[in-house]
């Protein structure tokens, strides 16, 4: 008996599955900010890696892969600060080692840097974020895809909710890095478009002082210019609102636009002056997948998620990056081919998948998100607990028409009115 029961468990041993001794892991290397050049803690950065590592968490446990894995380990993730000196750097260091695709980098002047990088070393760069107009061209960055749409998409819109209240004259700031630079052709196209005159301008390199953005502000203050725009980073945008604030020009008939959202928890400075401002972001339509992250965010975090944050719309955007990635592995498993860096840029630009922003998938030639739902938020200050900033959604642009609709009664103008201005 003793016999037959050894026999039996040797037999049961057989029948048991092996582990895939042939089973990979594709190690990604990650550049993300979750603090900003001056040290401050970047939010939307840190919900960005934490989304990424939601994907992938994901994609492993549901076996997207079969038995091979993705990782993202701490030694191959970077805190870039969202800056660009060192970028390219930072970025070899990371593509000198096995990984197979760049993640994170989503800033655009240090994603311009870190592309130049990717095709350098052949090793694709996915994008969760930077959108400037030059990072478009597949033929200058043919190793660069983004999941998201360029700066046309964004910035042009402002001007579009300018031009619907009769705003004829601005004062227009931007930073010289390649975002702002990219921007500053978009506003001026559609100021011209548009005929609306740019009375005061300003371009300054990021990070400029707040006593000289001031001195710009007192120029716009003392010309009676009432209508502003800004496109920057938003360290750069928070300096400009609290010279806004310095000088007490967050007031009735007024109307302000910056390209960037703050953060939750900005300076109370910062808040007061942007009160009433438009920002245009992705916008995120209810569905399953999208309830279901905003849950596994918050149980990663240990807290509640503002589903109209600023961080949260990153984090969503960077786990549908890091899914673009294992989506193209998957077609190139389901092809029969070898997974490596070449294949996976290659089958970057295939892919086509819902994911908890909505549809990723690319412009055909470019290295664009098509299709990107947009929307227009407006700042109401803070929300009732005087701590974090309530951000509203005023409007929503067809993705399909790009026609820009706002719905009028939502919007609380600068000096806190609900009168618009030019009426």
């Amino acid at each position: 008996m003793r016999q037959l029961i050894i026999y039996c468990v040797q037999a049961a041993c057989f029948l048991l599955p092996l582990p895939n001794a042939t089973a990979e892991t594709f190690d990604l290397g990650g550049m993300y900010t979750y603090h900003y050049h001056d040290g401050r803690y970047a939010d939307w950065g840190d919900f960005a890696l934490q989304g990424a590592h939601i994907a992938i968490e994901e994609v492993n446990a549901t076996k997207m892969l079969s038995d091979d894995r993705l990782r993202l380990l701490p030694e191959n993730t970077i805190d870039y600060h969202c800056w660009p000196e060192n970028a390219e750097l930072m970025a070899e260091t990371l593509m000198q080692k096995d990984i197979l695709v760049l993640t994170g980098a989503g800033c655009s002047s240090p994603a311009v840097e870190i592309a130049k990088m990717g095709e350098r070393y052949r090793v694709p760069v996915i994008s969760n974020g930077a959108n400037a107009s030059m990072l478009s061209d597949l033929q200058q960055f043919p190793w660069f895809v983004r999941v998201v749409a360029p700066s046309e998409a964004y910035e042009g819109y402002l001007m579009d909710v300018a031009v619907h209240f009769g705003v004829k004259e601005i004062a227009y700031f931007y930073t010289t890095d390649a975002w702002g630079l990219g921007a500053k052709k978009v506003i001026h196209d559609y100021a011209d478009r548009n005929g609306i005159r740019i009375l005061k301008e300003y371009g300054f390199p990021r990070d400029t002082n707040e006593a000289t953005i001031t001195e710009y502000a007192a120029e716009v203050k003392d010309a009676g210019i009432r209508h502003i725009v800004m496109t920057g980073p938003t360290p750069d945008t928070v300096t400009l609102f609290r010279a806004l604030h310095t000088l007490d020009m967050n007031q009735p008939g007024f109307t302000l636009y910056a390209a960037e959202m703050i953060s939750l928890d900005e300076a109370p400075e910062a808040v007061r002056g942007s009160l009433g401002y438009f920002a245009p972001m992705i916008q995120l339509m209810p569905t399953e997948n999208l309830a279901r992250f905003r849950l596994a965010l918050a149980a990663r975090l240990g807290r509640e998620v503002d589903p109209n944050a600023k961080a949260f719309f990153y984090g969503a955007l960077s786990y549908d990056h890091i899914m673009a990635v294992a989506h193209a592995i998957k077609a190139i498993q389901d092809d029969g081919k070898t997974v490596n860096r070449e294949n996976t840029m290659a089958y970057l630009r295939r892919v086509d998948f819902d994911g908890v922003t909505g549809r990723i998938s690319l412009v055909q030639g470019t290295n664009d998100r098509g299709n990107m739902p947009v929307q227009i938020v407006n700042s109401h200050g803070y929300k009732a607990d005087g701590k974090t900033v309530n951000f509203v959604s005023v409007g929503s642009v067809n993705p399909e028409t790009g026609i820009l609709t706002l719905d009028e009664s939502a919007i609380l103008w600068p000096g806190s009115t609900r009168v618009p201005p030019n009426r």
